[in-house]
């Protein structure tokens, strides 16, 4: 999370940036909204003037296409390229079948045209990312492999020291800033490889303002027990997020669909959630609650033991055993427990294997595991975002090899859409094809509480971003 929010908010300034919690793009780096042509294909972006790198260097519409024709470089490997596959030629510069992207041209110093091979209703959205803001070629040139820990961008801050033993870095305020008079502090210190409890002291003594990641559960609970300590530390920012149980699908069981309703029958989510101290709410649908413009027609899932064992012997099954696989990420070892006992209750044996994190992120990755535990922001505002991240055929995250056809047209047709009303046309129907299927068990809504000291005034976030620190000031 520290890294992410270090180039979502400190280092870099995108195109564009996210209005409040919910609202879509608003211009940060660019001028205005871009143009769009009527077949939702060409994006003519003027660029705002004065938008200097930290080098003191312009920032020019050609900056833009160095920069995405590099994130295309397959020796790069890096993990954003494929966002922006729907440019027209990027994918052929990643597969070295071209130089150059086809679609992307700067038409003047200041105006950036975008060409995308067929509509996408997300490209908006991801022209709020870090990974689209520009970056100085000469100095990627210059510093080489140091890049990656003194990167020069064009955010509100510039790094002045990375120390990988202490485990700190120090940014400071750029004085060139587009927005004058931001930031509003000078210095601004990133501390990482600390556990929670030693978080908790730093905070509650003053040592440090934020917790850039936010509270976890075993935190929460303290936070959140104390009335004064509730309203003095802790702010509920709200997000777009679900939690699930991965089921996965080489387990012959888990392909049967009833099995997977009843292991959504069987779950009581109130119980569960309750030990998340506020950071999730029970929800049975694989979507986050709250999506802009979008008219939710799946039922969720609620707790009902009866029809699950009814489900469990339609199928046959009179005592299904299952491994849950998790890390040391909260709140996983303990939901563990907690759904070892109810899925019991209906005649499921839940052998609970714990494994340090990154034993569990690569076991997960190789397709291991009968179930577990997952989340999922929505960065971009629209739940295409987790359906082609997780639940398509050939989502990059769908380790557990759950495959609906019907579900891939339905997102298909939903990114291709010309308007998010639209597309949440065909998602509402994919969601609806979700539930009946029983892709996941379906738990959670997700929240983020946010944790500072009260000193801090002007306090924004968004819990997929991070920490607004430009706009924020402390007392002295």
């Amino acid at each position: 999370m520290h890294s992410w929010e270090a180039i979502s908010t400190v280092l870099y300034a995108p195109l564009y940036q996210y209005a409040r919690q919910f609202d879509g793009p608003a211009p940060h780096a660019a001028a205005k909204l871009p143009k769009v042509s009527a077949d939702r294909r060409v994006y003519t972006i003027p660029l705002r003037r004065g938008v200097r790198f930290h080098n003191g260097r312009p920032v020019t519409a050609q900056d833009y296409v160095e920069t995405w024709t590099r994130l295309m470089d397959p020796d790069l490997g890096s993990w954003a390229a494929s966002y922006l596959f729907g440019i027209e030629g990027a994918e052929a510069v990643n597969q070295k079948k071209a130089k150059r992207i086809r679609g992307l041209r700067a038409l003047d110093d200041y105006t950036l045209r975008v060409q995308l091979s067929e509509p996408d209703v997300l490209f908006p959205a991801l022209l709020c990312q870090p990974y689209t803001a520009a970056l100085p070629i000469e100095e990627i040139r210059r510093l080489g492999s140091d890049f990656g820990r003194t990167p020069v961008g064009n955010g509100p801050f510039r790094i002045t020291e990375y120390d990988s033993k202490r485990q700190r870095s120090v940014f400071r305020a750029f004085d060139q800033y587009f927005w004058r008079g931001t930031p509003l502090i000078d210095t601004l210190e990133y501390r990482w490889g600390i556990d929670y409890p030693l978080q908790s002291l730093q905070l509650n003594g003053g040592r440090v303002d934020v917790l850039g990641e936010g509270l976890v559960a075993s935190q929460a609970a303290k936070f959140t027990a104390d009335p004064s300590m509730r309203s003095q530390y802790v702010q509920a920012i709200p997000v777009l997020g679900t939690q699930w149980i991965t089921l996965n699908n080489k387990r012959r069981e888990l392909r049967d669909v009833r099995v997977r309703q009843a292991l959504n029958w069987a779950v009581d989510r109130e119980q569960l959630m309750r030990l998340s101290f506020g950071l999730a709410e029970p929800w049975g649908c694989p979507f986050p609650e709250k999506l802009a413009s979008y008219t939710r027609t799946a039922e969720p899932y609620t707790y009902d033991p009866d029809r699950a064992r009814a489900l469990l012997r339609e199928a046959g099954v009179t005592r299904l055993r299952l491994e849950f696989m998790h890390g040391t990420r909260d709140p996983w070892p303990l939901l563990g427990q907690v759904l070892q006992q109810q899925l019991k209750a209906v005649g499921v044996d839940v052998t609970l294997n714990a494994m340090s994190q990154a034993a569990f992120d690569l076991a997960t990755s190789k397709g291991e595991g009968d179930i577990y535990g997952t989340q999922l922001y929505v960065t971009l505002g629209s739940a295409i975002e987790q359906a082609s991240t997780c639940f398509t055929s050939s989502a990059s995250q769908n380790y557990a090899g759950y495959a609906n056809k019907r579900v891939d047209r339905l997102v298909a047709k939903a990114r291709t859409a010309h308007t998010l009303k639209a597309s949440n046309v065909y998602l509402a129907k994919a969601e609806e094809e979700l539930v009946r299927d029983a892709a996941a068990v379906f738990i959670g809504n997700m929240n983020f509480l946010a944790a500072r000291v009260p000193q801090i005034h002007n306090y924004q976030m968004r819990g997929e971003t991070g920490t607004y620190y430009d706009r924020l000031w402390v007392d002295a």
